[in-house]
């Protein structure tokens, strides 16, 4: 008998290590997949234990041994110069992965909620020429379906969709899944640098901030006691939808799906599913479009500066610039409360810049014309990133001072100069006294960078002054390239 287990033992040993015998590579690389430019190359994977994996990449060349677990990873030296070509990446152990048509460029990823994930298909006109036109060779995409897990997922588990793809006819059935804005950036970026362009999408609809912050992160910023009060919610909302589903006639209840679980409300979930199987490739920057899910929430302020911090941890990447765009105009009357916090966070985390869309005027939750929002983050990226020279900022308060019986207002990033675009005086403007109840200011622009406004006869002691406070404000106030100055609200000094 003990023979017997001895055999069996052995046979399951080498079952085990037969099951790594084959080098592979996490499922983020593939054919078409675009490598960062002046980055390491980092590539990882799976093999036998103690085997040695060599990568290859035109004139670079590194190796590494698999460690007890049969993980490897190798870090190529960062390519210096742009590869426009279609090149080989290849990985060899006992056996040999070649990947084709690998270009050197720029790689963006986008996460956050609807706003980021909003797809081709659901506008009309675009899907529709996506069936039949393709964008540049050079643009590629990489598109990470909205997923959750309750722990950490590994690389070899995202699903077989998701890998690196060119915008051709041929792959209309993922092209169509991906993001309009991701894609409307990846053109513009192409079309002002003329190098190669790729663009992760991992964004889930109605996700909170928590869900895309890691344990740790959430830890850090000492929110875990919310976050465990959140999760416990999140279950009680998904037991509730079972009970009700359950609650349905016979007959009915087969033409609903059974309830899904809110991945993208739980606590770290996204990041598991749709964060950890990519990591740690190389990539630029992140675009960030979310906020709708934390607009009531005081916690924002705090949270975010820790998901900042692990992003860029967890990308390996401690300078890596984060794009974000601020919410836009719509129904809701705690928005503005958001779009402060959005204003404050671009000012006092390192290396983030906010994209100020109050002059849309759409009131959808899902504005349908991207193009500004793009045009903004991409302004956003080329001079802090590529050193284009633009006007990137919109006009943000730097002081804001009671003087002579008035209030004055001091802007930065005017450009040449602040703007009114009907000509008439700044609108929007209101000031409140120790009561906290404001009154609408009569504002005059005095000088390119200040505005000054007239205390209402209301307000006896201003206490305090605010900005476009409203679910669609009818701003008027913008710099020289012409940008929105961001509502606010700030205290008088």
């Amino acid at each position: 008998m003990k023979s017997i287990k001895k055999l069996l033992f052995l046979f399951l040993a080498v079952c085990a290590s037969c099951a790594y015998a084959d080098v592979k590579c996490a499922y983020i690389f593939s054919d078409n997949m675009v490598l960062q430019m002046g980055m390491p190359i980092r590539v990882w994977g799976i093999a036998a234990p103690g085997e040695k994996v060599s990568v290859k990449f035109m004139d670079l060349k590194g190796s590494a041994k698999a460690d007890k677990t049969g993980h490897w990873r190798v870090d190529l030296p960062a390519k210096k110069k742009y590869v426009k070509e279609g090149q080989e990446l290849v990985v060899q152990g006992k056996n040999k992965i070649v990947f084709k048509d690998v270009l050197v460029g720029e790689v963006w990823l986008g996460s956050g909620q609807s706003n980021m994930q909003f797809q081709i298909k659901h506008l009309k006109d675009l899907d529709n020429k996506m069936k039949t036109e393709e964008l540049p060779s050079e643009i590629r995409y990489f598109w990470v379906p909205a997923i959750g897990s309750e722990t950490p997922l590994g690389m070899f588990d995202l699903p077989p969709e998701s890998a690196w793809k060119k915008y051709t006819p041929e792959n209309y059935d993922t092209t169509r899944e991906m993001s309009i804005l991701l894609t409307l950036f990846a053109q513009r970026m192409h079309r002002e640098l003329d190098v190669p362009i790729g663009v992760i999408n991992s964004s889930y609809g109605g996700a909170n901030l928590e869900t895309w912050m890691s344990k740790e992160a959430i830890a850090e910023a000492g929110t875990e006691k919310e976050a465990e009060a959140l999760l416990a919610r999140c279950k009680e909302w998904h037991q509730n939808d079972i009970t009700r589903w359950k609650a349905l006639p016979d007959a009915k209840r087969p033409t609903l799906r059974y309830p899904r679980i809110n991945y993208e409300s739980r606590p770290s979930q996204s990041f598991n599913a749709m964060m950890n199987p990519i990591l740690p490739y190389s990539i630029r920057g992140l675009l960030w479009y979310q906020g709708e899910m934390n607009s009531g929430a005081e916690l924002y302020l705090k949270q975010y500066p820790f998901y900042a911090k692990n992003m860029r941890e967890i990308f390996e990447n401690p300078n890596m610039p984060i794009f974000w765009v601020q919410l836009p105009d719509y129904k809701e009357s705690h928005w503005p409360k958001i779009r402060n916090v959005q204003r404050q966070l671009a000012e006092i985390v390192p290396h983030n810049g906010v994209a100020i869309t109050i002059d849309g005027h759409e009131m959808d939750l899902h504005p349908r014309d991207k193009s500004k929002v793009v045009d903004r983050l991409a302004r956003l990226a080329l001079a802090d990133v590529y050193g284009k020279k633009l006007v990137a900022r919109a006009p943000v308060p730097q002081s804001v001072e009671l003087k002579d019986g008035a209030v004055k207002i001091v802007f930065k990033h005017c450009a040449k100069g602040l703007k009114l675009l009907d000509g008439a005086e700044p609108r929007c403007f209101e000031i409140a006294g120790s009561d906290g109840k404001f009154f609408p200011a009569k504002a005059k622009l005095s000088s390119k960078d200040t505005v000054v406004l007239e205390v209402p006869q209301e307000v006896k002691e201003p206490k305090k002054s605010r900005y476009a406070w409203a679910a669609d404000p009818d701003v008027n106030l913008y710099n020289s390239g012409d940008l929105p100055a961001s509502p606010f609200e700030e205290d008088i000094k």
